[in-house]
């Protein structure tokens, strides 16, 4: 689960990042919540896939998860999301954020996915609306 932005772990291309860029934060894995992240598994965690973790389900939905900026008109920023299982889409969904109140007009109910959406969308408007 995402908490804060992480610019000292090195990535040659952090833009390319899932989340727009290397964040720090703590396990959501069931049984393990808050658990601190280790360096190499903030590493795993950062490339979107961490099976090199020892308290990855065994059973679970997804790997992974891609987001992508399906449009930025007005006010609104659109995204698309992916959940990937073994590298193929298993699910996917649109959020909608309203710039001008700094709402989501439509969240999502489930909180990891949501607070992943929150810190890819905080990476791309950093990017592109810097003067």
């Amino acid at each position: 689960m995402p908490r804060e932005r992480a610019d000292d772990i090195a990535f040659p291309h952090p833009g390319r990042l899932p989340l727009g860029r290397s964040w720090r934060g703590t396990c959501s894995a069931p049984g393990h919540e808050q658990a601190t992240l280790n360096p190499k598994e903030l590493e795993s965690c950062n490339l979107g896939y961490a099976k090199s973790c020892s308290r990855l389900p065994k059973e679970r939905f997804s790997d992974a998860m891609r987001f992508v900026v399906l449009g930025n008109a007005e006010s609104r920023v659109s995204l698309e999301f992916v959940l990937e299982r073994a590298h193929l889409p298993v699910g996917h969904g649109r959020l909608q954020f309203d710039q001008r109140s700094g709402n989501w007009l439509s969240p999502h109910p489930d909180p990891r996915i949501q607070r992943k959406a929150e810190c890819f969308l905080a990476a791309y408007l950093e990017r592109t609306q810097r003067p």
